[in-house]
């Protein structure tokens, strides 16, 4: 019929065919439209297939080149799933741990790496947001670094969204760098000994001679040559600078010595249950001096019934004086106070003992704050930008207040003074 034969040129591609008989009209129109929007289907859905196929080369390539990236790393990569299985290693892993060739995927993660490792996946996990860094031993004694951190994603089970954290580890092969940090610390250690000896020879016999002259040469010196009597206080001038030099560069190679053992390891520590009040008074005698030769009073305001902490008396004590004598170094005038509080954990848990150093001295430069902590890092009068200290003092303090649990950190404005706070946990559970 001649519809039929409409159709099939329809079909065949002659979307202008056109029928003779009007009383079919109606008929045609349906057809031409249902054989118009089949044409436009194809060609769309041949559009689509090309598209499909330039998306899945972009991203085979973009897999290729991620792979690449991930089996070329020189670091080990670790990624375990919820279930403690890994989902992801590449081979540097493998021979980190001197794991034989093959696929690790799927198997137990502290099956293959050990308890430690898995210690550190689970904490990442359970935490959420932190990360866990830890050294760790790697095959044929070396030593390890690694990192792990959460990774949060969204996962479909019987139709509902669910997050799941897994966990995403780096581990890089540090024993090179640890073999270089041991031979700077006994590097550091021989010349400071070997400083120290003679150092301590040269600042007695000094202290001798400048005792002798004052004692025996000076008051025998009556000649009423200015010149004489010029050089003679000369000598004694020198004499002076001589120990107050000695005693600086007795200070400075102590502090390095101490420093070098506290990131060795190496410091003996004495914890104790102690009283922080005991700890201020035992460091403001000790610092006494320092208030009398500039004039300045050291005022106490010890919160009532402060709770015991556990520590090194000696070393919080040490802390303690650092932060005194950097009050009085940098305060002309004014006062210094010294604070003891109780801080009340946020989430509940033990409680905090926060000690404060507050001074009206010249202050820090906000951009400074976080660098008075580091090591050699020399804090110099903000306005004459004239370094003072050796710059350990507080980088020590930093390390012993981290040992034992605390935090430490400055508040400070150019002009108006610094307050140095540091807590340490309660040894009351």
């Amino acid at each position: 019929s001649s519809i039929s034969v409409a159709v099939e040129a329809l079909n065949s591609g002659a979307v202008d065919y056109v029928l003779k008989d009007e009383s079919l009209q109606d008929t045609i129109n349906i057809t031409v439209k249902k054989a118009l929007e089949k044409h436009h289907l194809k060609k769309q859905n041949l559009q689509l297939v090309a598209d499909l196929a330039i998306k899945t080369d972009e991203l085979e390539n973009t897999l290729s080149y991620l792979t690449a990236i991930i089996n070329n790393m020189p670091d080990g990569l670790l990624v375990v799933g919820r279930d403690g299985k890994i989902t992801l290693a590449n081979p540097a892993i493998g021979k980190m741990f001197g794991i034989p060739g093959g696929n690790i995927t799927g198997r137990d993660c502290g099956d293959v790496f050990g308890e430690k490792l898995l210690g550190m996946v689970e904490k990442s996990r359970m935490d959420g947001n932190e990360m866990s860094v830890s050294d760790i031993e790697l095959a044929g004694g070396r030593t390890g670094w690694a990192i792990f951190t959460p990774i949060r994603k969204k996962i479909s089970i019987k139709g509902s969204q669910e997050e799941a954290i897994e966990s995403l580890g780096i581990i890089r092969d540090v024993t090179l760098e640890k073999e270089i940090e041991r031979m700077k610390d006994d590097f550091i250690s021989t010349v400071s000994h070997e400083l120290r000896t003679p150092l301590t020879s040269v600042i007695g016999f000094t202290k001798i001679i400048k005792k002798k002259l004052e004692d025996s040469v000076f008051p025998a010196v009556t000649s009423d040559d200015a010149k004489i009597r010029k050089d003679v206080s000369r000598i004694g001038e020198n004499l002076k600078i001589i120990i107050s030099e000695g005693d600086r560069l007795t200070l400075l190679i102590n502090d390095v010595l101490d420093l070098a053992k506290m990131e060795a390891g190496n410091i003996e520590w004495r914890p104790a249950a102690l009283d922080i009040g005991d700890v201020i008074e035992r460091a403001a005698a000790a610092t006494a001096s320092l208030f009398e030769n500039k004039g300045l009073v050291l005022s106490k305001d010890m919160e009532e019934k402060l709770p015991p902490v556990m520590g090194d008396s000696d070393r919080l004590i040490q802390v303690v004086i650092n932060l005194i004598s950097n009050a009085v170094k940098f305060t002309e005038k004014g006062s210094i106070i010294i604070r003891g509080r109780i801080r009340e954990q946020e989430a509940g848990g033990r409680d905090y003992v926060e000690v404060s150093v507050t001074d009206t001295g010249i202050g820090i430069a906000q951009k400074d704050l976080e660098k008075v902590f580091e090591k050699f890092r020399q804090v110099g009068d903000t306005f004459t930008g004239k370094p003072i200290g050796t710059g350990l003092g507080l980088s020590i303090c930093k390390h012993i207040v981290e040992h034992h649990g605390g935090r430490i950190w400055v508040e400070s404005e150019p002009g108006k003074g610094s307050v140095f706070l540091f807590t340490l946990p309660s040894a009351r559970q």
